[in-house]
Parts: C-alpha cells; sequence; structure tokens
C-alpha cells in the first residue's frame, strides 16, 4: 500500500513539475524566434515610425524608446502634436487636444503603464525573463485559426496575458486587465506581419483596443531603428 501511494504522488507531481518547465521552454523558444538574448540585450535604444488608424482617422507618429528607461512618443493629430513621456519614474504630457499647450506630470499609474512600453515590440516575454517577472503557463488554447501558449505574466504595472503561436513561437496577442485614474478596463493587441530587422524579427503590426481609446485602432510601424543615437535632452519636461 506505502509503494502504490508513493508511486501515485509521483504521478501526481511529475505533470505539475513538467507543466511549470514548459512556461520557461515556451519563453525561450519565443526569445529564440525573436533573435535570441544576445541580440537583444545589445539593443540598448530603437526609434520607429507609426501609422494608424481609429474610427476611421489617420494618424502619424514616431517613438524613441532607451531600452527599459526612457519613451518619447509624438502623434499628430488633425495638425496638433500630441507628445507623451516616459523617463524612469517620472513623466509628462502636452496635448493641445485637450485644450492645453503646457506641460503636464502624468500620474503616477500612467507612468507605470507608459513605462511598460519601454522596449523592443514583440519581446515582452524576454524582458519577463530578464527582470524574474513571475509567469504562470495558463494553457493551450485557440485564437482564431491558431493553436496557442497562453502565459500569466505579473508585472509591476499589473497582470498581463501573452499568446505564442505553438508553431511559429512568435507572440501573436496580448490581453491586460489596467486601471488608469480610478478607471479600469482591457487592453488588448493582436500582433502581425513580423518582418526580420537585423537579426531580429518583431511584429510591424498590431490591432490594439484599450479604455483610453475612442474605438480599435491598427498601427503599422515602419522606419525600424536599432540602437540610434538619442539625445537625452527629448526626454526632458519642458519648463
Amino acid at each position: 500500500m506505502k509503494k502504490q501511494l508513493i508511486t501515485l504522488v509521483a504521478l501526481v507531481a511529475i505533470p505539475a513539475f513538467s507543466f511549470a518547465q514548459t512556461a520557461q521552454e515556451i519563453i525561450d523558444k519565443n526569445i529564440s524566434a525573436v533573435g535570441g538574448a544576445d541580440k537583444l540585450a545589445a539593443v540598448k535604444s530603437v526609434s520607429y515610425d507609426q501609422g494608424m488608424n481609429v474610427m476611421g482617422m489617420d494618424l502619424t507618429g514616431k517613438s524613441t524608446v532607451v531600452v527599459g528607461k526612457s519613451l518619447r512618443t509624438d502623434i499628430s493629430v488633425m495638425g496638433q502634436q500630441i507628445t507623451t513621456v516616459v523617463d524612469g519614474d517620472k513623466g509628462w504630457t502636452i496635448n493641445p487636444m485637450q485644450g492645453g499647450t503646457a506641460p503636464q506630470a502624468l500620474p503616477e499609474d500612467q507612468v507605470k503603464m507608459q513605462k511598460g512600453n519601454a522596449h523592443i515590440i514583440g519581446a515582452d516575454l524576454a524582458v519577463a525573463k530578464a527582470e524574474k517577472y513571475p509567469v504562470e503557463l495558463v494553457g493551450k488554447e485557440k485564437m482564431d485559426d491558431k493553436e496557442v501558449y497562453n502565459l500569466k505574466v505579473t508585472r509591476p504595472e499589473g497582470v498581463a496575458n501573452y499568446f505564442v503561436d505553438a508553431n511559429t513561437n512568435q507572440l501573436v496577442g496580448m490581453k491586460s486587465t489596467v486601471s488608469v485614474q480610478g478607471q479600469s478596463g482591457d487592453v488588448k493587441i493582436k500582433y502581425g506581419n513580423y518582418k526580420t530587422i537585423d537579426g531580429l524579427t518583431i511584429p510591424t503590426s498590431m490591432d490594439l483596443e484599450n479604455p483610453a481609446m475612442p474605438g480599435p485602432m491598427t498601427m503599422t510601424l515602419s522606419n525600424i531603428v536599432f540602437n540610434p543615437t538619442v539625445d537625452s535632452a527629448i526626454f526632458t519636461m519642458p519648463k
């Protein structure tokens, strides 16, 4: 009886252990699919242009990132420019669409959320591994016509679920519940149109849903440059 009990415990424990190991294996395969840990670590900054469409309205933008630290995004809307910046643990914005041209400090929750975007697009799981964020494999499921792994990652700004293509090992989607200024809502992203640039394979199109936006948005990235020279002054809040 004792021997049978030990065998039963072992049979129950082995799948649980394998399940936990599989989460890390999926992340490692994703990192390899992007281009490898060494190539990712070599990128200290990145810049790219954005083409966006929201509810039939076309917008353009440009983002400059110092990986893990700073992010500046300038978006042109109806002849006006909206600037959003995070630099370390602080941030600011200029948004004439909200009635002002003077810079305003970003609330702490928005700084956290924006800082989570200060990395290479499509490399979220590499960041999770490097920063040792808790990761849980929820399971395998269908997304559109793809078999995907659902990974739950606990990030500083909140919990996010990442969906990894079981065949290509690339990210195909992300879902997260965020809270901004006391209101919560779901952020959803679908990644597509992967291209290889300087040895890194990243998505160049995204379909986004965000409670802060008036409707779903399609974004296309172009002119992606790794390790451009970045003047730190662009992140300084004007006086």
